[in-house]
């Protein structure tokens, strides 16, 4: 790696006074050294502000800016305005990174000529010890965007929508921001993203590590996580406009973001008509199509099976579902 271009990591910051310092020491840890980092206290009033600011006083390539709380979207539409890397990569403030992390994904973009490159994840628990090692997996690249987020949202699991994980030329977000104010904004952004790209080389080495908390936004059940029913909406009907290659992919996705909601609701006994119906209708519009078409999971057939025997039928059949779908 003789040249080393600038690569700038944008972390959000938002009441993680116990996790902050964890992920900001996984940064300064990495082989790979010509990296600016921006930190966006996103309003926090537990003192990760200060801890920020102590890690910016020590540390000339890190950034800190303090605003009013806005939420994820703004804080990192904030880090993305501020860049002046060649690249980018997400790191959320309560996850860590492998200390090749960097190295490896720059390591993708050069030897594959990408406009992205992708790992995979590990998820930790408080007390986990966090891995050392990170066993290399195959390199898959994908030649086009549009062959990546095919693959996205049908699930395939060789690349998927998260923003962080992956490293991004800047230049594919000239266009784009996180849409501000909405959950899921990872996938209202990221495949876009990744249909500007060229080649996309993505691999199963799991280098970065996501923290799993039971106060987490994504791990507990509210209604504004139906947000994502309105994702996939506006997904289908651009891809039907602007990528018609696509649309079968975004209904598939579609109905996964369907039944995921119709289960969580089930898990945590979340009583809301207007959702579960809206829902079901979807599911019912669907069913036919999921169950014939070649590349949809099998998961999301089974579901679509089950649907015609009713929606308590499917209900009780989501109860067994622990994971995603």
């Amino acid at each position: 790696m003789d040249r080393q271009p600038l690569i700038s990591i944008v972390v959000p910051v938002y009441n993680v006074v116990d996790y902050v310092g964890a992920c900001l020491d996984s940064i300064l840890n990495q082989s790979y050294k010509n990296l600016e980092i921006i930190l966006v206290d996103d309003g926090s009033t537990d003192g990760s502000g200060d801890v920020c600011d102590a890690y910016a006083s020590q540390n000339d390539n890190f950034i800190v800016i303090h605003q009013e709380n806005g939420g994820l979207s703004v804080a990192r539409n904030a880090g993305l305005d501020l860049v002046r890397g060649e690249f980018v990569t997400f790191v959320d403030s309560d996850d860590m990174i492998h200390r090749e992390y960097i190295s490896t994904l720059y390591k993708y973009i050069e030897t594959e000529r990408a406009d992205i490159s992708a790992i995979s994840s590990v998820t930790i628990h408080d007390g986990d010890l966090v891995p050392t090692t990170a066993p290399r997996g195959p390199v898959k690249v994908f030649y086009s965007g549009e062959d990546a987020v095919e693959s996205m949202l049908y699930q395939q699991g060789f690349i998927d929508n998260s923003a962080w994980g992956k490293l991004f030329k800047v230049k594919l977000f000239e266009s784009h921001r996180f849409p501000v104010g909405m959950l899921y904004e990872d996938l209202a952004t990221i495949p876009f993203v990744c249909l500007e790209a060229k080649n996309i080389a993505t691999s199963d080495t799991p280098m970065y590590f996501y923290r799993a908390r039971e106060n987490s936004l994504l791990d507990r059940f509210s209604l504004r996580r139906a947000h994502i029913l309105d994702v996939v909406d506006d997904m289908v009907k651009h891809m039907e406009q602007y990528k018609p290659s696509l649309v079968d992919a975004a209904q598939s996705r579609k109905f996964s973001a369907n039944m995921n909601i119709l289960r969580l609701m089930v898990a945590t006994n979340t009583k809301d008509d207007a959702i579960i119906n809206r829902c079901w209708e979807n599911i019912c519009v669907l069913r036919k199509f999921i169950i014939l078409h070649t590349n949809v999971r099998l998961v999301n057939k089974l579901g679509a099976v089950a649907s015609f025997f009713g929606l308590e039928f499917l209900m009780k059949i989501l109860t067994r579902f622990k994971e995603k779908l």
